[in-house]
C-alpha cells in the first residue's frame, strides 16, 4: 500500500508543528466596555463635585440662602452637611475609580460603582446594560 502525499490524515514525514503566525504575540485583549465604564465614573463624580461646590457657595452665602428657603441658619447647615458630607465621599469614591478599572480589584471596584448607579432609576439606562458588558467581559478586564 502506498502512502498519498495529498492525503491530509496521512502520516508525514517531518513531526515539526503547524506555523502559527500568532504564537510568538502575547494576547492582551481590548475589553470595550472600559472607555463606557470610565465615561460613566467620569459624568458620576462630575454630578458629585458639582453637589460639593454647590454645598460650599450655600455654606459662603448662608443668610441669604436661609431667606430665600426660609429657613433658620442652623437648619441650613444641617441640611448642607447632610448633602455634602456623602457628595464629597461619593465624589472621591468615584474619582479613584477612574483610574483603578483593571485587575481583580478594579473589576470589582468597579461593580460596586455601577452597582451605585443602580439605586438610582435616573441612571438605570446607563447603569444596567454597562453592568451586563461589565459583568460579561470579567475575564478580559482581569487578565489585561
Amino acid at each position: 500500500m502506498s502512502e498519498d502525499t495529498n492525503n491530509p490524515y496521512g502520516h508525514r514525514g517531518d513531526h515539526r508543528p503547524l506555523p502559527n503566525e500568532h504564537r510568538d504575540t502575547e494576547f492582551t485583549p481590548n475589553p470595550t466596555v472600559i472607555p463606557y465604564q470610565r465615561i460613566y465614573v467620569l459624568l458620576m463624580f462630575l454630578l458629585y463635585a458639582a453637589l460639593v461646590v454647590g454645598v460650599v457657595v450655600a455654606a459662603v452665602y448662608r443668610e441669604s440662602v436661609s431667606l430665600e428657603l426660609e429657613m433658620s441658619s442652623n437648619e441650613l447647615l444641617i441640611m448642607l452637611a447632610v448633602y455634602g458630607v456623602p457628595s464629597a465621599a461619593l465624589a472621591i469614591i468615584f474619582f479613584v475609580g477612574l483610574f483603578w478599572n483593571r485587575g481583580l480589584g478594579g473589576w470589582i471596584y468597579n461593580l460596586i460603582l455601577i452597582v451605585l448607579g443602580v439605586t438610582s432609576c435616573c441612571t438605570w439606562p446607563i447603569t444596567i446594560p454597562l453592568m451586563i458588558f461589565w459583568i460579561k467581559q470579567k475575564d478580559d478586564i482581569q487578565y489585561s
